[in-house]
């Protein structure tokens, strides 16, 4: 597939590069410079090809999207973009960073999922899901705190509107249903901790996305929680340090009076 999409040659080299460089540090700066120049190569074809999306790129564009997503939080060094820069950005709003990648391959799939479902990367596409009743019963100190979010909303009437109070019970639900996938017995099917931890900022509503560009403390709080399934794919190398990375953003901009909500989680 890469040598007739040359876009995912180039993105599997610059991948390839950056994990040489993690087993080979005395070639670091040649080899994030081979990255570099791979990576800038296959996205400038990647645009290209996406203006022509079809069955028969499909496959290889779902791909590089992906590896694009995990090599741009690897080739950071471990203090790139998550949800927001971290810089400081007092006063202003903020751009999604990483998890606007993530969303982009939402995006892709919306477009071609029925075609990209009957190909060679259709097994990527499987729905890993969970009843809640069972997911709340997985870890039952880990439901009792996220159940309590709520309280955060639920105890001011009037400050979010019903449509953000949907989607925070919603993000809720959602860090519910991974969780158990991934710490859960009864789970009938191996899962894919990978798919999982990746896959929930690409379901979270995009409501709650916005107040988390927002800073709103609410929204904040909760996506520190995301941290407990970034804890299950520390160990892979394009993924380490992600989880302490977000919690150390989200603690930084959480007000003395927020932080008693998440300090649990480091």
């Amino acid at each position: 597939m890469a040598f007739s999409h040359h876009f995912l040659l180039h993105g599997m080299l610059a991948f390839s590069a950056l994990h040489l460089a993690r087993l080979q540090p005395d070639r670091k700066a040649s080899l994030y410079a081979d990255a570099s120049a791979h990576h800038d190569a296959g996205l400038r074809l990647f645009r290209t090809a996406m203006m022509e999306l079809s069955p028969q790129n499909c496959d290889a564009c779902f791909a590089y999207s992906s590896i694009l997503v995990v090599y741009t939080w690897a080739s950071s060094d471990q203090t790139g973009d998550l949800f927001f820069p971290d810089t400081s950005t007092a006063g202003r709003n903020i751009s999604v960073g990483w998890a606007s990648l993530l969303r982009g391959v939402q995006t892709l799939l919306v477009t071609a999922a029925e075609w990209i479902g009957t190909g060679s990367m259709g097994i990527m596409l499987y729905p890993f899901t969970m009843e809640l009743e069972l997911a709340m019963i997985a870890n039952l100190e880990v439901t009792a705190k996220l159940t309590s979010l709520n309280q955060l909303w639920n105890s001011s009437p009037g400050k979010f509107s019903p449509a953000n109070v949907e989607a925070l019970n919603e993000t809720v639900a959602l860090l519910l249903e991974a969780h158990g996938l991934l710490t859960s017995s009864s789970v009938e099917v191996q899962v894919d901790t990978l798919s999982i931890a990746l896959g929930w900022p690409i379901r979270v509503p995009e409501a709650f996305l916005a107040m988390v560009i927002e800073l709103k403390p609410e929204a904040l709080v909760v996506l520190a929680h995301y941290s407990l399934l970034l804890n299950h794919v520390d160990h892979v190398w394009f993924m380490y340090g992600m989880s302490g990375h977000l919690l150390r953003s989200i603690h930084s901009r959480l007000g003395r009076e927020w932080q008693s909500w998440i300090s649990w989680l480091f």
